[in-house]
């Protein structure tokens, strides 16, 4: 097996066994000179970890994390492993790598549990790295904003195409806290309109819920007449749509 799996390249495969039939330290100096990833590193460090070599397993996680490939499974191991073994500074270490990584509340309220007393010196570096991370998938960005109170900064990471899931989540948040009640407008009525002007019957009903967001922005801020102005001319523009009228009306 160990030949074969030599001969063929299979380096995960070739220390893990290694590591099985208890030649730990010949594992260890294989892999260190011979992985070449962050999933091989991981397996590694599982099979050392399972195998009672905890101080080398969370050393062959370390070493792994200088790899290449996604190190957020990687590290999200370390931190934990790290933690139950009382090496607090290895978990924050791995924790801080882990939610660079994979940016997610999760992943950010572990650094907090574990950075303790760091926590101020830490907060800073890491949301500085969610705003200046560009990531097709904004939901982890804006969970932690949210968490943070950084309506904002959640703003910002809504990029002009994001989902209306996330710019629900964004507005209900603004609501919520009583501030932003003009941008909360604005991004309302465009999720509304563009439904209303889709001619989508079936959906008609999540443009009113926008529009009945937006109406509480307005009054919000005074602005009882512009808001009665612009229903009025919904009630023009989509005065044919019979199933919409009954909801626009109710919302006078």
């Amino acid at each position: 097996y160990l030949y074969l799996a030599e001969a063929e390249g299979q380096t995960q495969k070739y220390v893990t066994m290694l590591v099985r039939l208890g030649r730990v330290e010949e594992a260890i100096s294989y892999g260190q000179q011979y992985l070449a990833s962050t999933e091989e590193a991981l397996a590694l460090a599982r099979a050392l970890y399972e195998h009672g070599e905890r101080e080398q397993s969370l050393q062959m996680a370390e070493h792994g994390l200088t790899l290449e490939g996604p190190r957020a499974s990687l590290a999200k191991w370390l931190r934990d492993q790290a933690l139950s073994m009382g090496e607090k500074t290895r978990a924050l270490t791995a924790a801080e790598v882990a939610f660079r990584d994979e940016i997610s509340l999760e992943n950010y309220l572990q650094v907090v549990e574990i950075a303790g007393e760091q926590w101020p010196e830490r907060r800073n570096a890491l949301l500085d790295h969610a705003r200046h991370t560009q990531s097709y998938y904004q939901q982890g960005q804006i969970n932690v904003f949210l968490h943070e109170g950084l309506i904002d900064d959640a703003i910002a990471a809504l990029e002009p195409h994001a989902s209306h899931t996330l710019v629900e989540q964004v507005v209900n948040a603004a609501l919520e806290s009583q501030s932003h009640f003009d941008w909360v407008i604005q991004a309302s009525r465009k999720q509304a309109e563009y439904i209303m002007n889709g001619g989508k019957a079936e959906y008609y009903y999540s443009a009113a819920s926008w529009l009945a967001k937006a109406r509480t922005a307005y009054h919000a801020t005074g602005r009882e007449k512009e808001w009665q102005a612009y229903l009025g001319e919904l009630l023009t523009q989509h005065g044919r749509k019979y199933k919409l009228v009954p909801m626009l009306k109710a919302l006078r």
